[in-house]
Parts: structure tokens; C-alpha cells; sequence
């Protein structure tokens, strides 16, 4: 029996949700309007670049990444890590790469435009109903393991948000 609080057949919620991760931002951001408690120490974003990186990425899952790795290590080795950082709910990723082969992240631009772009990218997304584009590393993703994927990376990249929802690191095993 379904409820208003149970995620649809396929989908997960909590810390791998996408829409909890922007419930989640959308309270930090009252909170702390400029967002200087979000980002990772060690990130060479801000804020608003963090926020147009991850937009990136989910836009590309849906229209294809510019550089991909061979296939051979996206079948190994990039499919044991997808498992593994799917089973532990957290992933872990160089926080200062830039996506292989996408435009410069825009300095100037303002954490709301960031921030909408984000909003849209996560809207199309969740609404996708055909197979995703491979992943650079982990190759294929079903929508749902996408999905996983993108909130866990956000989360990565935005470890204050513990602080209003889930932690950014939540290990199921």
C-alpha cells in the first residue's frame, strides 16, 4: 500500500533522492542565503559553480557526456565503483574536476540562476522515461541508479546540507 510519503515503485528517499536533496538546499539556503557553510572545504567551486557542475552533469545524462572513458574501463572497473557507491549510498570523487570536455563553470553567475538551472536539470531528469546516456565512468545507469547517482554527487560536492536533512555520507553497510 502506497502513501503520500512512500516514493514511487522504483525510486528511493532520503539521502540518494533528488528531491530531498533540494528540500534539503532549499533549507540551507534560508538559513544561510549566500551558502558559505554548503560547499566542501576542499572544493575549487563556490557555491553557484558547485550548483551549475552538478546541473551539468544530470543535463548530460540526458544528452550525452562530451568525454567518455573507454568502454572497457566503464564495464570493469567504472561498474564495480557505480555498485559500490550505490550499496554505501555515498560516493567520493575529486571534488576540484570539472566535468571532461564541458564549458567553464560561470563565476559571475548568481546562486539563483545556479540554482534554477539545477532545479530544471533535476525536473528532466526525474521526468525522463528512456534509457540514460553512459556515465564517463560508470557507464550504463538505470534512471533510478541516475537518479541515486546525481543526489549522492550533490551531496558529495555539498556536505553542509547535512546539517538540514540527510548526511552526505550514508553508509547502508
Amino acid at each position: 500500500m502506497s502513501s503520500s510519503s512512500t516514493p514511487p515503485s522504483g525510486e528511493v528517499s532520503g539521502p540518494t533522492d533528488l528531491r530531498a536533496v533540494l528540500s534539503d538546499l532549499d533549507r540551507a539556503l534560508r538559513a544561510d542565503p549566500v551558502g558559505t557553510t554548503l560547499t566542501a572545504a576542499d572544493s575549487a567551486f563556490s557555491l553557484s559553480e558547485t550548483l551549475q557542475h552538478a546541473a551539468q552533469s544530470i543535463e548530460y545524462a540526458l544528452s550525452g557526456y562530451p568525454v567518455l572513458k573507454p568502454v572497457g574501463f566503464r564495464v570493469t572497473i567504472g561498474r564495480l565503483v557505480k555498485h559500490l557507491f550505490l550499496r554505501r549510498g555515498a560516493i567520493r570523487h575529486n571534488l576540484a574536476a570539472p566535468v571532461d570536455g564541458a564549458p567553464e563553470l560561470d563565476p559571475a553567475l548568481a546562486v539563483i540562476g545556479s540554482l534554477t538551472r539545477l532545479r530544471t536539470a533535476v525536473a528532466a531528469l526525474l521526468a525522463h522515461t528512456g534509457p540514460l546516456q553512459p556515465h564517463p565512468t560508470y557507464g550504463v545507469c538505470t534512471p533510478a541508479q541516475g537518479a541515486q547517482l546525481q543526489a549522492m554527487h550533490l551531496r558529495e560536492h555539498l556536505p553542509g546540507l547535512a546539517a538540514f536533512g540527510a548526511p552526505a555520507d550514508v553508509r547502508t553497510r
